[in-house]
């Protein structure tokens, strides 16, 4: 091989048509590695093979690279996608979504369950990550190879008939990317570790060797780890389709510029489409996510934080109230956050209701208004996998499937029906994704907290967080108006509102033309 006057190693070889599997040889520079001679994987590699050594993997056709189905015929890229303040997320593992008997998922599978999502309302769906990690099982979050698809999942070609069957039926595509760290047989760790990361910062989770974004080679004149993570983001953008990006805990990455340099590139290799950069920025910060960048929106944690407990009667209804307006946090764009009652970062909200005492149909009505909180809340909202029928898995880095049976019960229906409802309803109703909310009444005594959405004040939303019924008079927008979660018209008059609330329950009313 010879170095190019950009610093990389080139070699030129005559194949024949086929697949081809080559690895690096050479002396690492690694001081773990105490100068031994290494075979490496191609760390641009776009396949791997996991029976080989994990060797890099090259396609050849008519003498021409087919290694990620170049030819690809896209059927849907010119499908209108929702805009960043217009999604409803669903968040999922592909192995455990799309199980299939005895064996985790494949995008194929997934394929087949797109359907699903779509009728649920989703728009937007979130992929844990699918580049190429150790092991046969995996959340994903220990990437290895950064441009290599998951060989469990499938082929370049199935993902991205994947991408075109969520285009297809008006949904983005969203990667969870991790940026600030690798999974410690990295081939760049064994080339040199200096080179491209870091020593991990006092009090930093370990996971794997962090990249270093501030490095700079100055021979090259380059930042290595910085073009490195940079030719990562367009790759995917380019050769997949992909709609955006959720940065795993950037706060560990720790570096706005990189974030900023990221969303830049995106959007321009996007060529006009949508495209959505969310950051998991932990604890928050909401300067990561401005009109101008770093991001385009952040995870809210705090949502979950004071939403859940209210649900749980252990938190306080204010706090809850205060939670469903992420400007109140210091975010300037509140539309453009994620707000979510459990990710694959917590135990399941089922789970938490009953370690809190709350089973049965009290943990479903509870799960019920949680979603109601959620989808008329300011801000984007995501439903982790199974959420929307109850599922109450066991949260750990076991892969298993989703709890599906629950869908043959009533509740499990009923509740995925609720969700569903409610996705068509922020669709419908433009007061629902705009930055408005304004807080009409909290009784912390009674577990009672209303609000109204919209600048014109089209919906108001009253719940009922105690698990009891109750006779409330409240103030309330005088006027025609039908509450949609029981079905039935009203006319307020007096300014206010006298009417009976289920236990643990929510009504939404919208104005009536």
């Amino acid at each position: 091989m010879h170095k190019d006057q950009s610093g990389t190693w080139r070699a030129e070889v005559d194949l024949p048509d086929g697949q081809h599997s080559y690895k690096f040889r050479l002396k690492s520079l690694s001081p773990f590695m105490e100068g031994r001679v290494v075979e490496v994987t191609d760390p641009q590699a776009r396949r791997i093979d996991p029976q080989n050594s994990e060797a890099s993997v090259i396609v050849l056709r008519d003498g021409q690279d087919r290694t990620t189905a170049p030819d690809y015929p896209w059927q849907h890229d010119q499908v209108p996608l929702p805009q960043d303040d217009e999604l409803v997320i669903y968040e999922l593992h592909v192995g455990e979504f799309a199980w299939e008997g005895d064996k985790p998922g494949t995008f194929e599978g997934l394929v087949r369950r797109l359907d699903y999502l779509r009728d649920l309302g989703v728009n937007a769906v979130e992929l844990m990550p699918v580049q190429a990690f150790p092991g046969e099982r995996s959340w994903g979050y220990l990437p290895r190879h950064f441009f290599a698809l998951e060989p469990g999942y499938g082929t370049p070609e199935d993902f991205k008939r994947l991408v075109d069957e969520c285009h297809a039926r008006g949904m983005r595509v969203i990667l969870d990317m991790v940026f600030n760290h690798s999974d410690t047989e990295a081939p760049l760790n064994h080339i040199d570790f200096y080179y491209w990361y870091r020593d991990a910062r006092e009090g930093e989770p370990s996971y794997g060797p962090k990249f270093d974004y501030e490095r700079i080679d100055d021979t090259l004149g380059v930042r290595p780890a910085f073009r490195f993570g940079l030719e990562v983001a367009a790759f995917w953008v380019e050769e997949y389709h992909v709609d955006g990006y959720r940065l795993d805990a950037t706060a560990v990455l720790n570096n706005f510029e990189f974030v900023q340099a990221v969303r830049d590139l995106c959007k321009e290799k996007a060529g006009g489409k949508p495209f959505y950069i969310v950051a998991e920025q932990l604890p928050e910060n909401p300067a990561i996510a401005t009109p101008t960048g770093p991001a385009d929106g952040a995870w809210h944690q705090a949502f979950e934080l004071q939403v859940v407990p209210a649900l749980c009667e252990v938190g306080e209804p204010a706090a809850a109230l205060e939670a469903l307006q992420p400007r109140n946090h210091g975010y300037i764009s509140p539309a453009r956050v994620v707000n979510y009652l459990e990710s694959h970062d917590e135990h399941t909200l089922m789970r938490v209701l009953a370690e809190a005492g709350i089973t049965g149909d009290k943990a479903f009505r509870k799960n019920k208004l949680g979603a109601t909180l959620l989808f008329t809340a300011v801000g984007n909202p995501m439903i982790h996998q199974g959420q929307e029928f109850g599922g109450h898995r066991p949260r750990d880095l076991e892969i298993r499937p989703l709890q599906w049976e629950l869908l043959e019960h009533d509740y499990g229906l009923h509740l995925k029906e609720h969700y569903a409802f409610l996705a068509r309803l922020r669709r419908e109703t433009a007061a629902l994704r705009s930055e408005d909310l304004e807080p009409l009444h909290l009784d912390a005594q009674a577990g009672v907290i209303a609000y109204r959405r919209g600048g014109g004040g089209e919906v108001v939303v009253v719940a009922n967080l105690r698990d009891a019924d109750q006779t409330l008079t409240l103030p309330f927008p005088e006027g025609a108006w039908r509450e949609l979660s029981f079905g039935y018209d009203l006319e307020v008059s007096s300014a206010q509102l006298s009417e009976d609330f289920p236990a643990s329950s929510a009504k939404i009313y919208i104005r009536r033309s």
